[in-house]
């Protein structure tokens, strides 16, 4: 019995050591490359290029800006464009008496936007961040000009969201305890298929692991924040889907045909039938991860959305 009980041990501390150590080595592997912003709950990190009207784009779950790499660079001939980290994400903070509900993660940028003197911008979201897109609309009708979806959560989920439903621990004890032993052990001997999975049926391109900010998704963190963002997600879309109506600015829904992650036919309805004059457009052959893999089609399509403000 008490053999058993030093083995247990002992497989613990390697799996926090392991874990220690891999998030050491991500961390040296990347360093926020732009400006640290304090806001209420946090601390949010983004970056800026181009010139232009503002356009701001904010990344879906255990993404971070990185994801959006190539695509502000296209978009910033036009553009003056910010890819923010999201509250908990990337090299955002989120403490953790903060609430993960998408309400509050609005509000956090909202406030980013005010203090760095961002009037008005157009907004795009991917995946998680079209759903608080979404929420920012509702929150500040006077400060989003428009707002582009690319494969956004918008409603409740009625099943899981492939390899990401794991992600759902409501036991804060049990995630914390996850998040610092078997996760990232796990997401390292699984990770390339999960993240096949998330892409599919596109590949996975060779750059998206560094350029793309794909290591980041290792990091403990990511997954314990990951997890909140997860259990938040249901309750906040009950409480938000009911006031799309609400929204006036100009909304465009861009989903993959072949999305494995979310359900595109769902997702696109619950925003087009509460608002009116909403648009969609489908990409034929695409995937979940679209803002990486369909660039050029991302880009122009929240230009014909932000031209119709």
């Amino acid at each position: 019995m008490i053999i058993a009980l030093l083995i247990i041990i002992c497989i613990f501390v390697a799996l926090i050591w392991f874990t220690a150590k891999m998030d050491s080595n991500i961390e040296a592997s990347f360093t926020p490359s732009g400006k640290l912003t304090p806001v209420d709950g946090g601390i949010i990190h983004w970056q800026k290029q181009g010139n232009g009207p503002a356009l701001v784009l904010i990344h879906g779950l255990l993404g971070n800006s990185n994801n959006f790499s190539k695509l502000a660079k296209t978009l910033a001939s036009r553009y003056t464009v910010y890819t923010v980290d999201r509250p908990g994400s990337g090299f955002s903070s989120r403490y953790k008496s903060t609430s993960a509900s998408f309400e509050q993660q609005s509000k956090m940028i909202l406030e980013w936007m005010q203090k760095e003197g961002i009037g008005s911008a157009s907004i795009a979201g991917h995946s998680m961040g079209g759903g608080i897109a979404l929420r920012m609309a509702i929150d500040a009708p006077d400060k989003i000009k428009s707002v582009s979806l690319l494969c956004p959560l918008t409603t409740p989920l009625k099943g899981g969201a492939g390899p990401l439903s794991v992600l759902y621990i409501p036991n804060e004890w049990v995630r914390s305890s996850v998040a610092k032993t078997i996760a990232s052990p796990l997401r390292v001997k699984l990770g390339r298929k999960q993240v096949a999975q998330i892409f599919h049926p596109e590949p996975v391109p060779p750059s998206f692991s560094t350029e793309g900010g794909g290591l980041l998704a290792l990091h403990s963190r990511s997954f314990y924040e990951g997890s909140r963002d997860t259990v938040s997600a249901q309750g906040s879309l009950h409480r938000q889907q009911t006031r799309y109506e609400e929204i006036q600015c100009p909304v465009g829904v861009l989903y993959g045909e072949k999305d494995t992650i979310l359900r595109p036919d769902e997702h696109i309805t619950a925003v087009t039938k509460a608002i009116g004059s909403a648009v969609h457009k489908i990409i034929s052959g695409a995937g979940h991860m679209i803002p990486v893999t369909q660039v050029q089609a991302c880009a122009e399509f929240i230009i014909s959305i932000d031209e119709s403000a």
